[in-house]
């Protein structure tokens, strides 16, 4: 008996291919409960499972006295980043500019305890940002608990091992959802790059620039030039990161990665120097509360300008948030790891539960989700960070900012802040991952456009429900129309149809295997076929509706007086058949040719035809 090797830790039995199905055990045999759950609870509850998901214990008491210097210049470089950001993604988000740090803060310090990626950094985002704004426009401080749902349904997402779930996002899609957020971000700092006072109805794409239009004729000149050369400079700077050689170019490299901090130091000291003559031509961020994030416990109802919310109304608004916000998060914080992880292998759930653990302990302090940063993790990873104490370092820099700096923040211009959101907006579109799927595959482009126009025109969170709906459907249709090759061949005076699946076959594909086999039989040659040989060398799965649908077709292929052989199928696979249908036992051959199958099947069915006719 021919044997297949053994694949995806199969047992030797269900790998087997047949070649007497009568002396074949055709029982189902189910995996033994007790064997299975009993191993995966002592790993569960054991002292190395608690180490690794509590990541500090797994690297902390392997730490080198050689890592602080560096870990430290790693964490102060990001918090000077991290500090003009945060403000801006917190007034993004429609809320205090003191939020965005206190997520920074509170995210940074979590991601230290139980991260795994020593790069990464877990702070507020633009997308986080954009995704929450409309809940906070309608529930204010309450969007705390969509914080703390979306950090719950993370938890639960790794505690369940569904990090595989990020497979279902393809590039396109990624691709996508990024251009879409660069530009409903983007055009939502018009206003404040043109120092426009008027916020419009929300900061949507389309409103963005609506409210943009309407009000152009307030735009301040101040803020505008302001804004702009900002850009410009910003541009300059990351466009020069790498030039030059030798020390000129660490140098222009630590320029570039300090221009997000050197635009806002900037333009806090024009603020001041206006203000001391009597003059403030900018809109100012204004006062930023001192001292540490007050602990909340995010609220199940709530009242925002006069209406309140019970718990019910809370869950209508935050909608499919709920949803989204966990998956981008996750979807963030993994790519990026995966990004700066060196070829090294990224613990997706690891990295879900410690992104659950940062966005719960964030819902008591600030209402604004944390995400993983592509900006501050290359930072971090630039500046030579050896492990997550980077992260407790830049937690201890914002703790010491909020403690003298608050007042230094109030002279920082919203223009400034808008120019530093918009130029990373720039370079964070995926120019070249565009060019790649139209030249890779033009069909990708559809559920790319449909991730862009619906992320832009409906919102961020159904762009990419939409984006992974739409591929979803190309699975779904390769999935329920495999390839099937048909081969027709004459033995011994025998016209045989060899039909081969190219996968695995299951509910959704069991009509189309019936049609294309009788099609083929009935209208696609001259003379009749006398064998239809299915080769089930390559199917490894079949379900209840495949084998209802093959007994379907052995009996459309009997009554045409065409016989049919099962050729190298697996016991696994096989017995399906057989436990619907005693006598696919008969069918079932494993010759090592198909000259020998003939032969073989024709020994084995002498009344297989007979039968028929009478």
């Amino acid at each position: 008996m021919a044997t297949n090797p053994i694949h995806g830790g199969a047992s030797a039995a269900d790998q087997q291919e047949l070649s007497d199905g009568s002396e074949q055990d055709f029982r189902e045999r189910l995996p033994n409960v007790y064997s299975v759950m009993v191993p995966q609870l002592r790993t569960v509850c054991s002292t190395s499972t608690v180490r690794r998901r509590f990541h500090v214990l797994e690297w902390l008491p392997k730490y080198r006295a050689n890592y602080i210097l560096s870990d430290i210049i790693a964490g102060v470089t990001v918090t000077l980043t991290a500090i003009p950001q945060s403000i801006a993604y917190g007034i993004l988000a429609n809320l205090q500019p003191q939020d965005g740090i206190y997520s920074n803060l509170v995210g940074c310090f979590m991601y230290f305890l139980f991260g795994s990626v020593k790069d990464v950094t877990v702070a507020p985002t633009s997308i986080m940002a954009i995704m929450i704004q409309g809940v906070v426009a309608e529930l204010g401080p309450g969007a705390a608990l969509l914080t703390l749902i979306a950090g719950c349904v993370t938890f639960l997402f790794g505690l369940l091992n569904l990090g595989f779930l990020v497979r279902f996002i393809s590039m396109p899609v990624i691709t996508g959802f990024t251009t879409a957020a660069c530009l409903t971000i983007g055009s939502a700092q018009l206003r404040a790059l043109f120092g426009i006072s008027s916020k419009g109805k929300s900061s949507d794409f389309i409103d963005a620039w609506e409210n943009v239009i309407q009000h152009i004729g307030e735009t301040r000149l101040w803020d505008a030039l302001l804004g702009f050369s900002s850009i410009a400079f910003l541009v300059i700077l990351r466009l020069t990161k790498d030039c030059g050689q030798g020390r000129w170019k660490t140098f222009f490299m630590y320029l570039s990665l300090l221009r997000n901090a050197m635009v806002v130091v900037i333009g806090a000291v024009l603020a001041y120097a206006f203000s001391l003559s009597g003059t403030q031509p900018f809109i100012l961020t204004g006062h930023v509360e001192a001292g540490l994030p007050p602990f909340h416990v995010p609220p199940l109802s709530v009242t925002n300008n006069g209406t309140y919310y019970g718990f019910s109304d809370m869950i209508s608004v935050m909608g499919t948030s709920i949803i989204t916000i966990p998956l981008v998060s996750t979807l963030e914080i993994i790519s990026i790891g995966k990004a700066f992880s060196k070829d090294k292998i990224v613990d997706a759930t690891q990295e879900m539960i410690a992104q659950g653990m940062c966005n719960i302990a964030v819902a008591f302090f600030s209402p604004l989700p944390v995400a993983g940063s592509f900006t501050r993790t290359a930072i971090n990873n630039s500046s030579g960070v050896k492990t997550s104490l980077g992260c407790a370092v830049t937690t201890a820099m914002l703790l010491l900012a909020l403690a003298v700096l608050t007042d230094a923040f109030y002279y920082i211009p919203k223009a400034t802040l808008a120019s530093v959101v918009i130029a990373a907006m720039i370079f964070m579109v995926d120019y070249r991952g565009m060019a790649e799927i139209w030249r890779v595959k033009k069909l990708d482009m559809i559920p790319f456009l449909g991730t862009v126009i619906a992320g832009v025109f409906l919102g961020l969170d159904y762009g990419i429900l939409i984006g992974i709906a739409l591929n979803c459907c190309f699975l779904l249709h390769l999935m329920s129309a495999p390839k099937i090759d048909l081969q027709l061949s004459l033995v011994d005076d025998i016209r045989v149809l060899v039909v081969r699946p190219a996968m695995d076959l299951t509910f959704s594909s069991a009509e189309y295997l019936r049609d294309r086999v009788v099609q083929a039989v009935v209208n696609d040659y001259e003379n009749p076929v006398d064998l239809v040989v299915l080769d089930g060398s390559r199917v490894n799965f079949v379900d209840t509706t495949v084998v209802k649908n093959l007994a379907s077709t052995e009996n459309d292929l009997r009554s045409r007086h065409v016989g049919l052989a099962l050729w190298r199928w697996r016991r696994s696979t096989a017995g399906g058949l057989v436990r619907l249908r005693d006598g696919f036992r008969a069918l079932l051959v494993n010759a090592g040719d198909l000259d020998a199958v003939v032969q073989q099947w024709k020994a084995s069915a002498e009344g297989y035809l007979k039968e028929a006719t009478e």
